[in-house]
């Protein structure tokens, strides 16, 4: 039965209800009327209720049980009318790039609803390909680029090395080199990324020290920082153990301090911190320097963005590096933020799951 007809049936046993009591409620009052003609005649209705009474005592006593009887009963045929609906909203909400390939399940009625699901299956099977495709062909992509790449290199460092330093040709050679190893860089960010999206990155299951690995991230964000005259600050660091991967982590943290040391000021400043809240661990980092504007802000983890054109070719970069960050994040079941808050610094707020050891002492 359509969503339509089942509507409109639920409607027709509404108003059908309602016009029962109506009826019996009329049956009953022109009843005692009929009574008490044969007890005292048609004098007596007279006597004992005008016309404009009769008309309020069916109004109050038959419609308005009729009328509370017709919201109850639309009520609950609104809320069974609606329940599929809330139900398939609900699974919609959820869909995700992660559950591409599970259908949504159909309520079996042959309505509306049913043939919307099955739309929406279909939508989603195209779409879970598309996004194989792309991942699979960047994954591919970049397996097949890195052995010219590394064969370039190599061959330009020998070029290198017969041209000689201070040469013309040598510093031809030379920009050549850096060239290439810009774009080994690239290509090994998106084999990495494209080894996240399809679900092939092992964060592993050590117990890693992130205290430590704070701790170890000051020192070389201080020395990052130096040539600009950028304070590097290390305001809390609690001992705080957490499950994953320790090469992983470290370079989450140097992706974050690099950028936070990049996208600076002259004589600005850096202040990192590790606190414990609950069963988590949050890491804080922030920086003084330009800000992105807030429209902006929600496109930060997207590939290849860079923020202002001219800020973006000012800063070297891929506009990769947040994205890596957001990846090696999920692996680990966090959750990665990028605010600006009223004082004008930007931070890069990560929080990560504790070592369940650890979070049950």
């Amino acid at each position: 039965m359509t969503l339509f007809r089942r509507i409109l049936l639920y409607y027709v046993l509404t108003l059908s209800g309602s016009l029962a009591v109506v009826g019996f409620c009329s049956w009953v009052e022109f009843g005692n009327q009929l009574e008490r003609i044969r007890e005292g005649g048609v004098e007596a209705i007279a006597i004992h209720n005008g016309p404009l009474e009769e008309a309020m005592e069916i109004v109050l006593y038959a419609g308005l049980p009729a009328i509370l009887i017709g919201v109850i009963s639309g009520m609950v045929v609104l809320r069974r009318a609606l329940r599929p609906i809330q139900a398939l909203t609900a699974v919609l909400e959820q869909t995700d790039v992660t559950n591409l390939a599970e259908p949504v399940p159909g309520s079996g009625n042959g309505d509306e609803l049913d043939r919307m699901t099955a739309v929406f299956n279909r939508m989603k099977h195209r779409l879970g390909r598309s996004f194989t495709q792309a991942s699979e062909f960047t994954l591919h992509a970049s397996h097949e680029l890195k052995t010219p790449l590394t064969i370039m290199h190599g061959t330009l460092e020998q070029m290198l090395t017969e041209a000689g330093p201070g040469t013309r040709d040598g510093e031809r050679v030379a920009s050549l080199l850096e060239e290439v190893q810009r774009l080994s860089t690239i290509v090994g960010q998106l084999t990495f990324l494209a080894t996240a999206d399809a679900g092939l990155l092992d964060p592993a299951n050590e117990a890693v020290a992130l205290h430590e690995l704070v701790s170890d991230l000051a020192d070389e964000a201080a020395i990052l920082a130096s040539g600009g005259g950028i304070a590097v600050t290390l305001t809390a660091c609690e001992p705080v153990m957490i499950r994953g991967n320790r090469m992983r982590l470290r370079q989450l943290l140097l992706n974050l301090a690099d950028n936070a040391v990049k996208y600076n000021q002259a004589g600005g400043k850096v202040e990192i911190s590790l606190t414990t809240r609950r069963n988590e661990a949050v890491f804080h980092i922030s920086n003084t320097g330009p800000t992105l504007r807030p429209m902006l802000v929600e496109r930060v983890f997207e590939r290849f963005f860079r923020g202002d054109a001219a800020h973006g070719r000012a800063v070297e970069g891929s506009g990769l590096g947040l994205s890596i960050a957001k990846s090696i994040v999920e692996a680990h079941h966090g959750e990665i933020r990028y605010e600006v808050p009223p004082a004008g610094r930007t931070q890069v707020t990560v929080t990560l799951p504790v070592e369940p050891a650890r979070a049950e002492r």
